[in-house]
């Protein structure tokens, strides 16, 4: 039996029918339910057991005797699992109307609630083989007895696990178990926070959202979690201010050490809330002056248990926690940042804890308070928790880059100061607008968006283009296309071209242009060797991560300056997909 709270409350094997896979099935699903395995584990068990059924109705004497399967057989049935696994890939993109899908449907397991076949995705045949594996491993001295020693799986019987494409998230420059912000913002509205359970599933969803602990932590929380403590704060003009601040105080089991958090007013109104709504719903856990019983009463203790949790010191399972989320998510829909639907299953308790860090490195907190907050030992374990986003990449390169300029003859185009700098980012939008491996900066061509230059395919012949090291991925690329088109004229000369004044002028064009080009590659690289260690590795990441949306390096500084104000603003290639010139 499992948790009353979910439908079916209970491992189904009424159609396994071979009674030696019932037995061992039994014994495994028992044994697991007396460790406190999650629910998940104890239907995988189930499912597992029940594909197995199907296949051995495909052998002779439907594999009733253990001794009648066999090693053959087991290996039979992982390459009959890979099939389905491949019907399930197939079967997706179909619709209802589609007659192979009728036709695959035969081939794959029906769900005992006629809600249709169970699906064989990549993780779930990981799962299925590795529970099968299991069930009969802790059956191997009965199998033994039974003379089938021979059915059993090996580890390396059982496939990888699947790996998440993680593309999306290192484009986007985070982590990839953090939730992108625009989905956290969502999660974090009140009109959608209102659709969970007023009480303790409203306030754990929002503290665990908020604070980012361990689910662990968070659902061992003590009732009297909170402390205030008394911080000296420097002034802007120099004074020190004593101000009060509150701090939660959790016990970590994983380094089995106290931590304290430092907490914004809001989160304590989510533990206040919660305190209050306990003193409300079980009166009996407190005093007259609303203080605990026990000690070791906590902020979201599990009702049931009555016995045994008679002053709220027993947590919820932690399977509790999941069905809460999964069935709020399944009352609103959840919207990516790029307009499309949101996979909800990437919504889990511990995400809270990467988008925690992820939103906070993006907001450019150093790594060492960083990783205070995040309570690591090493500075290491905090980094596996974000990814420095794309625009702090564009920043830090920018940063290098003001002091590398060129103009159209490869000369030093002056350095500016830091002050300079800045203006410049802020005005960037309006002041400039990127062009092929450069960006231009005459006026009617920037107010034009780039589409009113006269000379646009003569840029290396324009005094108002300039270039750095950053643009060294372009002019290589450009470089290449030119030198391709040269040999082929050369190959053409004089036999699809007509020899002649024209023809040589052309030529010797894309040759000049490639000596040029060669010129503005050489200083580029010049200036990449004369950087220090830190800032070629911060700029040399740049040049091999960098795709087609972050082309331009300082309409970026103007996006994240947030000072760009102007009547009628150019069009920021960084907000847009499409080509960059």
């Amino acid at each position: 039996m499992l948790n009353p709270n979910y439908e079916g409350g209970c491992v189904d094997l009424s159609d396994v029918h071979a009674p030696w896979l019932l037995h061992l099935t039994q014994q495994h699903v028992l044994h697991l339910a007396a460790s406190g395995a999650s629910t998940g584990r104890l239907l995988t068990a189930g499912y597992a057991a029940r594909w197995f059924a199907m296949f051995l109705r495909t052998l002779p004497g439907e594999g009733r005797r253990p001794s009648d399967v066999g090693r053959i057989s087991m290996t039979a049935y992982l390459s009959w699992l890979a099939h389905r696994a491949r019907d399930t890939s197939d079967y997706q993109p179909l619709n209802d109307e589609n007659p192979a899908r009728a036709v695959i449907t035969k081939r794959l397991l029906p769900s005992l609630t006629g809600a249709g076949p169970l699906l064989v995705t990549p993780q779930r045949h990981y799962q299925l083989v590795r529970s099968l594996r299991d069930i009969l491993e802790r059956g191997r001295s009965w199998l033994a007895e039974n003379q089938a020693a021979d059915v059993h799986l090996l580890e390396r019987d059982v496939p990888p696990f699947p790996e998440r494409d993680d593309t999306d998230s290192e484009l986007e420059g985070r982590s990839q178990d953090a939730l992108p912000e625009s989905v956290f913002l969502q999660l974090m509205d009140e009109a959608h926070l209102d659709l969970l359970v007023p009480g303790t599933r409203r306030n754990y969803v929002e503290l665990a959202l908020r604070i980012g602990r361990r689910p662990w932590e968070v659902r061992h929380l003590e009732f009297n979690c909170l402390e205030w403590h008394d911080v000296d704060i420097e002034e802007p003009e120099g004074s020190v201010r004593r101000r009060r601040y509150p701090f939660i105080v959790y016990w970590m089991q994983k380094v089995r050490r106290r931590h304290k958090l430092p907490l914004h007013p809001t989160d304590v109104e989510v533990v206040v809330r919660q305190q209050n709504h306990l003193r409300q719903e079980f009166p009996q856990w407190f005093d007259a002056d609303g203080q605990p019983l026990s000690e070791r009463m906590l902020l979201f203790p599990t009702p049931r248990l009555p016995r045994a949790n008679k002053r709220g010191e027993r947590p919820y399972d932690g399977s509790s926690i999941g069905y809460w989320l999964q069935s709020w998510l399944d009352q609103f829909e959840l919207i990516h940042e790029h307009g499309s639907d949101f996979d909800r299953s990437r919504v889990f308790p511990h995400a809270f804890r990467h988008t925690y860090a992820q939103l906070r490195a993006d907001a450019g907190l150093p790594l060492d308070v960083l990783q205070a907050l995040m309570s690591h030992q090493e500075p290491s374990t905090t980094q596996v928790y974000y990814r420095t986003s794309h625009p702090r990449r564009v920043e830090a390169v920018r940063a290098i880059a003001a002091k590398y300029q060129f103009d159209l003859t490869g000369g030093r185009v002056r350095p500016r100061t830091a002050g300079a700098d800045l203006t410049d980012r802020i005005r960037a939008g309006a002041g400039s607008v990127p062009v092929p491996a450069g960006q231009c900066n005459e006026m009617n061509n920037v107010r034009a968006d780039g589409r009113g230059c006269p000379v646009y395919y003569r840029r290396f012949s324009c005094k108002f283009f300039t270039t750095d090291f950053t643009h060294l991925t372009e002019l290589r690329q450009l470089r290449a296309s030119k030198a391709e088109q040269l040999a082929r004229l050369e190959s053409a000369y004089d036999s699809v071209l007509t020899p002649g004044p024209l023809s040589a002028a052309n030529i010797e064009l894309l040759r000049q242009e490639i000596r040029q080009i060669d010129e503005l590659i050489s200083k580029c690289e010049a200036d990449l060797g004369s950087l220090t260690t830190e800032e070629r590795t911060t700029v040399e990441a740049w040049l091999h991560t960098k795709d087609n949306r972050f082309l331009a390096v300082i309409p970026v500084a103007a996006v994240l300056a947030g000072r760009h104000h102007v009547d009628q603003p150019t069009d920021d290639p960084i907000l847009r997909a499409g080509d960059a010139s």
